[in-house]
C-alpha cells in the first residue's frame, strides 16, 4: 500500500506525465478475514452503483469530481488466496 501511494504521489506531481489528471486510490482493509472482505467487496461495487462520494475529500476540503467509471480499471486483493477469492 505505501509503495502504491508513494507511485501516486510521484506520478500526480510531475506535470508532464498526466496533465490536468488526478490519480487516486480507495483502501479498504480486510483485515485478513474472508467475511469482512466479502462484505467490503459488497460496499465497493455498491459505491460504484450508487456513485456515494460521501466519505472522499480532496485536499483543499471540496469533494471530487468522480464520473462513474465505465469499468474498473484495476484492484488489487488481499495476500491471502482465501480472502481474495471473496
Amino acid at each position: 500500500m505505501e509503495a502504491m501511494l508513494y507511485a501516486l504521489d510521484q506520478i500526480n506531481s510531475d506535470p508532464e506525465l498526466l496533465p490536468n489528471i488526478t490519480l487516486g486510490a480507495r483502501i479498504l482493509d480486510t483485515c485478513s478475514r474472508d467475511i469482512y472482505a466479502l462484505e467490503q467487496s459488497l460496499t465497493f461495487v455498491q459505491a460504484l452503483i450508487q456513485k456515494d462520494t460521501s466519505d472522499i475529500r480532496c485536499s483543499n476540503g471540496e469533494p471530487p469530481i468522480i464520473p462513474k467509471p465505465d469499468r474498473v480499471i484495476g484492484v488489487i486483493g488481499a495476500s491471502a488466496s482465501s480472502v481474495s477469492i471473496m
